[in-house]
């Protein structure tokens, strides 16, 4: 395989350096030491014979300062942070100021800085070596944010994020539908990379024989329906399966553990999540649609789901709801009417042919074009498009 080709050198390395493409990936979290959908662009690049870096943010110092993961060298600012809280905006500024040395250190071509709180530092450190730099935009920041901020506040934010969109050298959405959140801004380079898995095989053994067993794995929040799937769950006999962490687990937790319909596994390593997922009889994915970021959401578990043939339970007024509607892989419930999602979840129980025909229609989804292999050209053709622009230094 040969290297990558770069059409700009940062400051540090001589014209007449031909190392591989050096790429710096940034995240201010590191769950299950490095989170899945990064874990994926960063391995395409390596596997390319691009040198790739990740720099995280370790909130629960759980795993190591330093390691290499499938040719990715992580290094980890291992400071302790509240998960979801007020604080967590206080420590900031040390998290930026770090992750601004640490990859202006590294000497990269390209920087790319995973969410909005990572592209503050990625992008001073992108200029201070004359790197490009990729926006990777998991979720619009503004309305992502579900507590209560002034108003003004929260369109500052968004103009402050329309502003680092329209000065990135490459701009990847996991959906071109949240192209709408941009505004009047326009990226100079624009890529869809679907938040999709990468092909693990088909299903393995039932969970739990004697019972329905519906699997939630992702954040801990209230607008996720997990109180609605408990009361669910309690009136039909089935269970509940709850992994993750966030914000609102004090809110949610006891709610979930005490009763006798569900179990909260914890943060559990991605591996198991598959595992939970491939042994599961249904897959949860409700979004408040209230919240307008999770209007575009069509998350990973999603697509996992789909992998694994299994039938899914999501909520109207999303994204997710839209593919679910053209797939035909699951059921489309109003977010917040328990009668409904009750209803659904009966339906799913006492129809196994077809919950088996949703969960095959999905799989065959998966397989046409919901892949991680059908995403990788498109990065790889994106970062060879940015390498072969001059840089601006």
């Amino acid at each position: 395989m040969g290297r990558p080709a770069s059409g700009s050198h940062n400051s540090w390395r001589p014209l007449w350096d031909d190392m591989a493409p050096r790429v710096v990936f940034i995240r201010s979290k590191s769950p299950a030491g490095l989170e899945p959908r990064l874990a994926k662009e960063a391995a395409t690049l390596a596997r390319e014979g691009y040198e790739v870096h990740a720099v995280l943010w370790d909130r629960e110092r759980a795993f190591r300062a330093e390691e290499t993961r499938d040719g990715i060298r992580i290094h980890r600012y291992q400071l302790l942070a509240p998960e979801g809280q007020p604080e967590l905006a206080a420590l900031l500024p040390r998290w930026w100021w770090y992750a601004f040395r640490r990859v202006a250190s590294l000497r990269p071509d390209v920087v790319h800085a995973v969410a909005f709180d990572t592209i503050v530092p990625g992008y001073a450190a992108a200029r201070f070596a004359g790197a490009k730099v990729v926006y990777d935009i998991f979720d619009f920041y503004a309305e992502m944010v579900t507590a209560d901020v002034p108003p003004r506040i929260r369109h500052a934010l968004t103009m402050w994020e329309r502003a680092m969109i329209g000065k990135a050298d490459l701009v990847i959405l996991p959906d071109l539908r949240r192209k709408e959140q941009f505004g009047s801004v326009r990226p100079k380079r624009l890529a869809e990379i679907m938040n999709v898995p990468e092909n693990r095989g088909v299903a393995g053994k039932t969970e739990d024989p004697d019972h329905f067993v519906v699997f939630y794995g992702g954040m801990i929040s209230k607008d996720r329906g997990l109180i609605d799937l408990v009361v669910a769950c309690e009136a039909t006999g089935a269970r509940l399966l709850v992994a993750g962490h966030g914000p609102d687990e004090a809110a949610l937790l006891d709610t979930i553990e005490t009763s006798p319909a569900s179990t909260y596994l914890g943060t559990i390593p991605y591996e198991e999540v598959l595992d939970r997922t491939a042994n599961c009889n249904a897959v949860a994915v409700l979004y408040d649609p209230k919240v307008p970021n999770n209007r575009f959401a069509a998350p990973n578990k999603l697509f996992e789901a789909m992998m694994f043939s299994k039938p899914v339970i999501v909520s109207e007024g999303s994204a997710a709801a839209e593919l679910v509607r053209e797939v035909g892989c699951g059921v489309v419930v109003p977010y917040g009417d328990r009668v409904a999602l009750t209803r659904a979840l009966e339906s799913l129980m006492l129809s196994p042919s077809e919950s088996s025909e949703m969960g095959a229609r999905g799989r065959r989804a998966f397989e046409t074009k919901y892949n991680w292999r059908a995403m990788e050209p498109l990065l790889l053709e994106s970062y060879r498009a940015v390498l072969a622009e001059p840089s601006a230094r």
